[in-house]
């Protein structure tokens, strides 16, 4: 009988727990921004600065040197692609660089004196593209274009060269392009997946820590002690934490994981179930981590301070902007300790490849590995650190009536 009261009542202290973490968030502006202004805003903000993912007939102008038909047919080719469009010839490379200048276009074609000789007598001729690297749209299409009519050309001359061959058609080396997963070829379709993962998990961070901050304002304003604590254990404290940011996440995650891509077209070929089910270990991660990372909080603002700056930093750890593979054995290690590493790189491969749960299952293992470390950490930061430290407040507190206000004054250099 005892020992069912006992668990009855840390159910109790879990939902108690739970319904005034509710009450907090709902009634701190700071916290409804980061928990949900940001997890809804974001993303289309992201979204709307990789739009449109793809850029079509980016403006080139040629120099022309050799004055060759080779030359002459290597122009119209890149004309002909879908990628670039070439708006015209320069008298000379000033010329061309003044029009790149004023943005009357993006990339400069320059053919030496002597190319078409070169390459009748069977050496390389150079082609030179210059271009503007301000977007790195403009710079992959123009490249894309240069690239494909170089093989095909290539091509052409080996088979002209090599006339045995030539009686039996088609290229020497045949190129053929077939996109899988990201069809379009978009930068979006291939980032802001990745970029996705990270706005639920450091949008779940900031609010933590911002609950955190606002929980020791109060203790700073009643002698050590939170007018809105429950009093509970740790475990039923981080339980009861951790069950009211899912719950407050589960529309923002759907929103951002599944509306999002629809209305901007990103692929979408996993299983909606099964992803939901890959990314609860990552919720339960991001929740562990903020309450072991709120240690680290002493004010509201020092939210910014200790995570803002941390974005730039796990996305390129999660290896989308450099692959985690090419990383130094350090900023390796430091990326598997990341939920949003694991989480973005299974999302990618179930979004966008249509893998299923058993595919990823090493990125899922991982995540329910990392939110059993974080826990830990979490339990130990609320126990052994936070707790007493609250108790201290109360102590000093109680010996000299004011003096935690007045050391907040001295180090915020108002005494």
């Amino acid at each position: 009988m005892g020992k069912k009261l006992r668990i009855g009542g840390w159910f109790g202290d879990i939902l108690r727990v739970s319904r005034k973490e509710f009450y907090l968030s709902f009634h701190d502006v700071g916290v409804i921004v980061f928990f949900v202004v940001l997890a809804f805003a974001y993303p289309v903000l992201y979204a709307l600065i990789y739009n449109p993912e793809v850029a079509r007939d980016v403006k080139v102008v040629v120099v022309d040197d050799d004055r060759s038909e080779l030359s002459r047919n290597f122009v119209r080719s890149v004309d002909a692609t879908s990628e670039a469009n070439v708006i015209g010839y320069a008298a000379n490379m000033e010329e061309a660089r003044k029009a790149v200048n004023e943005k009357e276009c993006y990339g400069i074609i320059y053919f030496p004196d002597g190319f078409s000789a070169e390459v009748e007598r069977g050496q390389q001729g150079d082609v030179v593209l210059y271009t503007d690297m301000s977007l790195l749209m403009r710079y992959k299409q123009l490249l894309t274009a240069m690239t494909n009519v170089q093989q095909t050309y290539c091509s052409h001359i080996m088979l002209e060269k090599l006339p045995a061959m030539a009686g039996s058609g088609g290229a020497i080396i045949e190129s053929r392009e077939v996109p899988i997963g990201n069809t379009g070829r978009g930068i979006a379709s291939a980032v802001l997946p990745a970029v996705l993962i990270l706005v639920l998990q450091q949008s779940m961070l900031l609010g933590i820590c911002m609950l955190r901050g606002g929980s020791r304002e109060r203790r700073l304003r009643n002698g050590g002690r939170d007018p809105h604590d429950v009093g509970a254990a740790v475990g039923s404290t981080i339980l009861g934490k951790t069950i009211t940011y899912l719950i407050i996440y589960l529309i923002p995650s759907i929103y951002v994981l599944f509306i999002v891509p629809i209305m901007f077209s990103y692929p979408q070929n996993g299983n909606p179930i099964e992803i939901l089910v890959f990314l609860f270990p990552f919720m339960l991660c991001a929740s562990f981590m903020g309450q072991s990372l709120q240690v680290f909080v002493n004010e509201r603002e020092s939210t910014f301070l200790v995570l803002v700056f941390t974005s730039v930093i796990f996305i390129f750890l999660s290896g989308i902007s450099w692959p985690r593979y090419a990383m130094g054995g350090l900023w390796h290690s430091v990326g598997n300790a990341i939920p949003s590493t694991w989480a973005a790189n299974g999302y990618i491969l179930m979004m966008t490849d249509g893998a299923t749960l058993v595919k990823v299952q090493h990125h899922y293992f991982m995540l329910w590995g990392l939110a059993a470390a974080y826990f830990i950490i979490a339990y130990c930061v609320e126990r052994f650190i936070c707790r007493p430290r609250y108790k201290r407040m109360e102590y000093y507190d109680a010996k000299d009536p004011g003096s935690l206000l007045r050391e907040e004054a001295r180090r915020n250099g108002l005494d």
